[in-house]
């Protein structure tokens, strides 16, 4: 672990050097304003196991208390590898109220020449403007993770540049042709049927799920030929917005556990959609915990067992696993779907939304 006194700090005047009873090193440096940090890191890997991929983590904390949670909180730390910008969005909890955010990972080969990161910013969403403690950079090797796992991110990432219009979609599939046979109530365009492997499979147009479609301040209506409903919806800016609907028993097979995927693709005009977004299902008010989803995927060290990460379909669309639910779990013989999408930061504007599909896990 690199201590923080070896860091340059551009702000002199907005940081400090303290003793902390609980750090390793003797003094690390206090940052009054987590909004303008500018920390400079020049550090080349040294002591490290060759060809093992390492992660690099920033180790802080908060100077006042914060109650600990055991899921990672959301910090949005803006930061520059380089000449690249990039967030890093959840840090994990270590022993006395430390803290780790990843910024990087990379294989350790002899001849890596090291690396140069500006530590630019926390965001006010979760933190406020607590200073904080930053103790050092610290390098941990990642067991479970391959080299070629490290850049596999990309491939999706290419995928959603490929699909940013819905104007540019590609054909469907044989095999996505035939997943989804034309329904007796398919000529109204609501909802898509069909049976694989005994199991019912069902998609509901973005009309049939999404909350207070018909709003025009909200949302914009676009055809779409490659679309199983000939009209898809963008989002205009707006930080929440909702799935809302009935699905009848007879819809869905008996005692089986569905997920529940959002069907969509990202426009040329998208804006806060980098940032994750919380979905909590309103009909179960006890439960104030949030699942958090990406609909951009996102670098390999913001992915956590806390997050779901968008999968390219056969069709060209791009779908995430928002919601899962037990058909039998039934209310005068329905099952209710009532999800809030919220934005962490931004909005939602320019995602394309074609529907929900509910297929058994």
């Amino acid at each position: 672990m690199i201590s923080s006194t070896k860091f340059s700090y551009v702000n002199r005047s907005l940081h400090k050097w303290k003793a902390v009873p609980e750090s390793r090193f003797k003094k690390v440096a206090e940052m009054l304003d987590i909004s303008n940090l500018m920390i400079k890191i020049k550090t080349r890997p040294q002591l490290l196991s060759r060809d093992t991929v390492y992660g690099v983590h920033l180790v802080f904390k908060f100077s006042d208390s914060i109650k600990f949670s055991t899921k990672p909180m959301y910090v949005n730390l803006k930061y520059t590898k380089e000449s690249e910008t990039s967030h890093a969005y959840f840090a994990k909890w270590r022993d006395n109220e430390w803290m780790m955010i990843e910024l990087w990972r990379f294989l350790n080969h002899k001849e890596d020449p090291g690396f140069k990161f500006i530590i630019e910013s926390f965001s006010p969403y979760d933190c406020g403007d607590c200073p904080i403690y930053v103790e050092g950079l610290e390098f941990r090797a990642i067991d479970d993770v391959k080299h070629e796992e490290v850049n596999k991110v990309q491939e999706v990432q290419q995928a959603l540049k490929s699909n940013l219009n819905v104007d540019q979609e590609q054909p469907l599939s044989t095999n996505s042709e035939n997943t989804f046979k034309k329904s007796i109530d398919y000529a109204n365009e609501r909802f898509a049927l069909n049976e694989v492997n005994g199991k019912k499979h069902l998609m509901l147009s973005v009309k049939e799920a999404l909350h207070n479609f018909s709003n025009v301040k909200l949302f914009t209506s676009k055809p779409s030929s490659q679309s199983r409903f000939q009209e898809v919806i963008e989002l205009l800016p707006q930080h929440i917005f909702r799935i809302n609907c009935t699905i009848e028993s007879q819809m869905l097979s008996q005692d089986t556990v569905y997920a529940c995927y959002l069907v969509f693709k990202l426009s040329e005009t998208c804006d806060g959609l980098h940032c994750p977004v919380k979905v909590r299902d309103l009909f179960q008010q006890g439960n104030k915990e949030s699942e958090i989803l990406n609909f951009i995927s996102p670098s390999p060290w913001n992915i956590h067992d806390i997050t779901r990460v968008p999968q390219q379909r056969e069709d060209g669309w791009m779908e995430v696993n928002v919601w899962k639910f037990n058909s039998n779990q039934l209310k005068n013989d329905c099952i209710l779907v009532n999800l809030k999408f919220t934005s962490y930061e931004g909005t939602m504007s320019g995602l394309i939304v074609c529907g929900a599909e509910f297929r058994p896990i």
